[in-house]
Order: C-alpha cells, then structure tokens, then sequence
C-alpha cells in the first residue's frame, strides 16, 4: 500500500500542473466522474487484497482513501516538499492499516 500510495502522489507531482487535473477529478461530479470510479476501483481492489491478508481495517471505503490521496498530491506539488508529503501518507497509512 505505501509503495503504490507514495507512487501514485509522484505520478501526480512530476507532472506540471496535475494538481490542478487532480482537483477536478476529484471534485467534478459530472464530467470526470468515470475517471474517478476507475480510480477508486484501484484503491478497492489494493484494499481488498490487504484486508485478505489482514493488513488494513475492516471498513476503509476507496473513495476516502482516494480523497486523501489526492489532498496529498496536491499539497506536495505547492509545497515541494518531500519530507512532508512522506508524513502525510504516514498518518494515512496509520489510518488505514490494522493494528
């Protein structure tokens, strides 16, 4: 989960101007709305194969996840800051994970 997470939020930054791409997927419930389900279908299925092996809590929804994801990527682009966007998906990974 923190490879992909921390993969995903670089995909995200490398790409100049994709906070503000990022932005509209998330929040634009007409338009990007497939690309958003595509996206959380992701999540779910890493989710799922966690929860298999017992690594995440029951209950953790995609979409949340996602969200948080996208929060992430856009403050690490604006704030160039690796160290922080690290601390970030840990408190969310502390979230997510069992135990």
């Amino acid at each position: 989960m923190r490879t992909w997470m921390t993969r995903f939020v670089a995909c995200m930054t490398t790409k100049h101007g994709m906070a503000d791409a990022l932005r509209v997927v998330l929040t634009d419930g007409n338009e990007r709305l497939e690309t958003r389900r595509n996206l959380a279908g992701v999540v779910r299925r890493l989710l799922a194969a966690a929860a298999a092996e017992g690594a995440v809590r029951p209950g953790v929804e995609a979409p949340a996840v996602l969200m948080a994801l996208g929060g992430i990527s856009v403050t690490a682009e604006s704030e160039g800051r690796p160290d922080l966007t690290a601390q970030m998906i840990d408190l969310l990974l502390h979230g997510v994970l069992a135990g």
